[in-house]
């Protein structure tokens, strides 16, 4: 992601919001500003993510004299995110003249096969969901999209006031799957390390 951002036409700074000492230097090897310490507060498993980009906004406001536009999160957890994609997300929220722009990406399963299940294993909401839908091939349904987590995007004044990513003036910057793994778990881990190794993710990208 630091590759990335750097390679990037737009972005002017890059810094990193962390607690630990290790992941600070390790920011540091790759050229990434490490201005302040996550507070102890903001560093816990139950701590709001937009907190934390609420308190580096307001510790820039208060140490940088230049006043910036908008603010681009880029979450390690999804690697595979290039310069490219950080241009072409960019260059969309300035043609569309949008409060926000998200990385997307199709999703396999529709919305009308997914629901809850009863605790006693009944399925009728899925029931619910699908009535009228048996014979509609997949190929016919619209397609939907889901966060990937890959680039989050938005205005800098809209985003302190209304502590979301999201907006009604919010586009989607639709990335394939294979950019759009999200390492969360160590399965996730082991598949991002399939695509290098059988070339389907080139990481001379990064390099």
């Amino acid at each position: 992601k630091a590759i990335a951002a750097q390679e990037s036409k737009y972005c002017t700074r890059l810094i990193i919001s962390t607690d630990s000492n290790q992941i600070a230097a390790v920011a540091r090897e790759y050229n990434v500003e490490v201005p302040f310490m996550r507070p102890a507060e903001l560093a816990t498993d139950s701590a709001n993510s937009i907190d934390v980009i609420l308190h580096a906004m307001d510790w820039m406001e208060k140490n940088d004299p230049v006043r910036y536009d908008a603010l681009c999160l880029l979450e390690p957890s999804t690697p595979f995110l290039t310069s490219d994609d950080v241009n072409q997300a960019i260059e969309l929220y300035k043609d569309r003249n949008a409060i926000g722009v998200l990385g997307v990406k199709k999703v396999k399963d529709h919305s009308i096969f997914v629901a809850p299940i009863g605790d006693d294993l009944n399925m009728a909401q899925h029931y619910e969901k699908m009535r009228g839908n048996y014979h509609t091939p997949r190929q016919a349904l619209i397609p939907e999209y889901t966060m990937n987590g890959a680039i989050y995007l938005a205005a800098w004044d809209y985003l302190k006031e209304h502590r979301t990513f999201h907006s009604r003036r919010t586009y989607a910057y639709i990335m394939p799957e294979e950019r759009s793994i999200e390492v969360d778990e160590m399965l996730d881990l082991h598949y991002a390390r399939y695509l290098v190794e059988k070339g389907i993710v080139n990481i001379n990208n990064w390099k």
